[in-house]
């Protein structure tokens, strides 16, 4: 019996020796199993942020936008949660490594070749132009800035692991989340990023994203718009501002001379003989244009370099800085709701205003942006707006050059200008025209534009020499221009002046190269402007393009409107003249 009862509790309550080295035997091999995992992510993890590491480094010669190891503390956290985002929705497999790092890596180039490119960083807003560049871009940069877009995608959909598909639907749930904070409570991102220690620095973006990183900084300036629009809720509500569009419109009008206005906005109009670095086999200016302007050109400096037209349109017609709080391009945020900008003020003063516009309707949101600015007119060429009453056409247009060359569209302008003035001599107007010709490549047709340049430089530019050989053409298109008006319209004030620089093959790094204006400061936002008052060409102190309203009502009004209104603002007046002016533009019809 006792024995028995000795087997009994031994069978029983305690466990056998060898089953409870099974258990110990099943812990360990779970354990090790773990730690195996996590070494092996860990591995993975040091690995990806080593290549992004050198990626940024390669990527950081080129554009001069600081690597990764002088932010790391700040933007690696954001990468790693990524790149584990990826990898944790994907199947197992040799590649999903590679491939959960591919849509980051597309990320860091996209911001350094942007950043070459325009002299900017990359925003999350500057995605809704893409349709405008895909429009102007040559094919093959077409098909390579698809391809760069579309395969991380669909590689990543293909990598998927579909059988869990609860990973999946997890990591879509935390980027909802993410997204709806960005949108919904902007202050709270803003508030997360401060506390990592975000340093900002507000006279340089390019200089925020050295301190901080690349993503890191596409994610604060998207949270910042966010609470910028927020915050022109309470501009819309003064009436301050549209007290003072009408006191300027009621000044114009009484004080007026009533003077015709032209302003020309050159698309990409760079003078060759800035670039010290470079000589030319001969004077790129074509010898009509030398002899009209000589010296008396002066310098205007844009809010943009290399690209975004529509900036440099929103200052000289608005007379406020672009300062990029709503929409890396304002006009994009434009509903056509009167902003009062300077062609409104013209309009309540009496004057007929006309946009001419050499592309197409659709482009930078125009058509919205030119409605709320003020204009009554707007011409498009017939070839893309069939359904608008139109003087213009594009019909002329070489197809190995891709836009209007500036001396066809001055001669339909010209034409339209002298019915006008004919058919209606007592209103005075304001004739605004936007030139596409000279856009980068740079297309020139040497059938009918034979090359007469040729150039010495530190490396070959093949852009550079094409719009030097351009810009001889265009300033004898130009010369001729400001001659037709003059003998058209003696007593009246024509401005011509570029939007901005182009990039040429290199972006900023040309101009560093090649010694644009000695590369002084700021030299790659510094562009030429024309001014021709009654017939006299005139050559003003530097402005910046968004001092053009004010050179204007200053000349309609005989020096008077300057000396009685402020027209020399702090940066603090004209930074609140640009959320009230934004406010209203984004105010609904």
């Amino acid at each position: 019996m006792s024995h028995q009862l000795k087997m009994s509790s031994h069978n029983g309550d305690v466990p056998a020796p060898g089953k409870a080295a099974n258990n110990r035997s099943r812990l360990w091999r779970c354990i090790s199993w773990i730690w195996d995992k996590i070494r092996r992510l860990g591995i993975r993890y040091f690995v990806f942020l080593i290549f992004m590491e050198a990626l940024s480094e390669i990527l950081s010669r080129q554009s001069g936008l600081d690597p990764l190891r002088c932010h790391l503390l700040i933007e690696a956290p954001l990468l790693l949660a990524l790149y584990w985002a990826f990898n944790f929705a994907f199947r197992p497999g040799k590649l999903s490594a590679f491939v959960a790092a591919l849509p980051l890596v597309v990320a860091y180039v996209a911001c350094d070749v942007f950043f070459v490119a325009y002299g900017d960083v990359l925003r999350i807003i500057d995605l809704r132009n893409l349709p405008e560049l895909l429009k102007v871009l040559p094919f093959a940069k077409k098909a390579g800035l698809m391809l760069a877009l579309g395969m991380p995608p669909a590689l990543l959909l293909a990598f998927v692991n579909y059988r869990r598909y609860w990973r999946a639907l997890t990591v879509a749930g935390l980027a909802l989340l993410g997204s709806a904070m960005v949108e919904f409570f902007p202050n709270a991102v803003l508030s997360g990023l401060h506390f990592a220690r975000l340093d900002v620095a507000i006279y340089s973006d390019a200089q925020s994203v050295n301190d901080n990183g690349r993503l890191t900084m596409v994610l604060y300036f998207e949270a910042s718009r966010r609470v910028a629009i927020k915050q022109t809720n309470a501009y819309r509500k003064r009436g301050e501002y549209d007290q003072e569009v009408r006191a300027s419109a009621d000044f114009i009008r009484k004080n007026g001379n009533r003077h015709n206005v032209y302003l020309v906005v050159l698309e990409s109009w760079v003078d060759p003989t800035l670039f010290r670095g470079v000589t030319f086999s001969r004077d790129p200016r074509h010898p009509d244009f030398a002899q009209l302007v000589g010296q008396e050109q002066g310098f205007s400096i844009s809010p943009v370099f290399g690209g975004g037209t529509a900036q440099a349109e929103f200052e000289a017609l608005c007379g406020a800085p672009a300062l990029n709080e709503l929409s890396e391009i304002e006009f994009d945020v434009f509903t056509g709701h009167a902003a009062g900008c300077m062609p409104g003020i013209l309009h309540q003063a009496g004057y007929a205003t006309y946009v001419s516009n050499a592309y197409q309707p659709d482009y930078f949101n125009s058509t919205k942006a030119y409605t709320g600015i003020g204009f009554d007119k707007l011409y498009y060429p017939i070839e893309y707006s069939r359904d608008r009453d139109t003087y213009l056409t594009v019909s002329n247009a070489s197809d190995a050059e891709t836009y209007l060359f500036d001396g066809d569209l001055f001669n339909q302008n010209l034409a339209f200008i002298a019915r006008t003035l004919r058919e209606r001599p007592e209103q005075p107007i304001f004739n605004y025209v936007l030139t596409m010709y000279g856009h980068e490549p740079h297309d020139i047709d040497t059938d009918r534009r034979p090359l007469v340049l040729s150039m010495k430089a530190p490396h070959d530019d093949q852009q550079l020499l094409r719009a030097a050989n351009q810009y001889w053409y265009r300033t004898q298109a130009i010369a001729s221009y400001i001659r037709a008006l003059i003998k058209l319209d003696p007593e009246s004030l024509i401005i011509l002046v570029s939007d901005h620089v182009p990039p040429l093959n290199e972006g900023t790094n040309s101009y560093k190269d090649f010694r644009y204006l000695n590369n002084i400061d700021d030299s790659t936002h510094m562009n030429r402007i024309v001014v021709v008052e009654d017939g006299k060409v005139v050559r003003h102190k530097t402005i910046h393009h968004y001092n053009i309203p004010s050179l204007i009502y200053d000349y309609l009004t005989s020096q008077r409107y300057c000396a009685q209104n402020n027209c020399d603002l702090s940066k603090a007046e004209r930074e609140n003249k640009y959320r009230l002016l934004i406010s209203r533009a984004v105010s609904p019809m």
